[in-house]
């Protein structure tokens, strides 16, 4: 009778040291892991076993912990556009905390503006208005397809002081360039249907030949300054 009582209790001690606790942290991937997201937007569920630790709304950003003795955790959850996406983490004894990237976003299939206009050689054109979101007042970007892959126009007009600040920049693009901006296109696609984290929002024009699509961001996640902005700066 010992031996089974003093079996338990190993068992059972075993099985405490072995329990995790983690924090949930939901973060803008386009930034870095200080730009922390509530966790509860996501509308999160955690489908491996676990043990709710802590779960608060009271901080500025909502606490959420949990224990768990599994080697890997399986969350299923929205990301800023409204998917649903799933992921899973590895679990070591050393795993204190997992980041929930809420921008990455599930793909899909679409034929992007873009690759149209890579091969029916036509101007790419986006057009933006509004002031929030990284993006500069007045914002015009073109896509024009040559014979060596395809270049970048960018101006913009802003208004300082009173003064009107003009700039112009032509960009070669290469191929991880254009890949990147199809990646781009389809997020931009997505963010009419996107959570509403900000005001006033920014409108996208999005145009090839006589088809517009208007686009509104009121997600502030920043994919402008994650890949138009990065190509412009790189050239600089």
């Amino acid at each position: 009778m010992k031996k089974i009582l003093l079996i338990l209790i190993l068992l059972y001690s075993n099985s405490t040291i072995c329990q995790n606790t983690i924090e949930l942290i939901a973060y803008n991937c386009i930034k870095d892991r200080e730009s922390n997201r509530d966790i509860s937007e996501i509308k999160f569920e955690i489908l491996t076993n676990h043990k709710v630790i802590s779960q608060t709304t009271k901080s500025k950003f909502d606490l959420f912990r949990l224990q768990t003795s599994a080697n890997e955790v399986k969350i299923e959850y929205n990301n800023i556009y409204n998917q649903k996406k799933d992921t899973t983490f590895l679990i070591t004894p050393k795993t204190r905390k997992l980041f929930l990237c809420v921008e990455k976003m599930r793909d899909y299939e679409i034929k992007t503006f873009i690759e149209k206009s890579l091969e029916e050689n036509k101007k790419w054109k986006l057009k933006l208005s509004g002031g929030s979101c990284f993006v500069y007042t007045d914002t015009e970007i073109k896509i024009i397809p040559n014979k060596n892959g395809a270049i970048l126009k960018y101006k913009y007009v802003e208004e300082r002081n009173g003064k009107k600040i003009k700039e112009k920049k032509v960009i070669k693009l290469d191929k991880n360039d254009l890949d990147n901006l199809i990646m781009f296109e389809k997020k931009l696609r997505l963010l009419n249907s996107a959570m509403r984290r900000c005001a006033p929002g920014t409108y996208y024009y999005l145009s090839l030949g006589n088809e517009t699509i208007e686009i509104k961001d009121e997600a502030c996640v920043g994919i402008f300054e994650g890949y138009i902005s990065k190509i412009i700066e790189r050239n600089n």
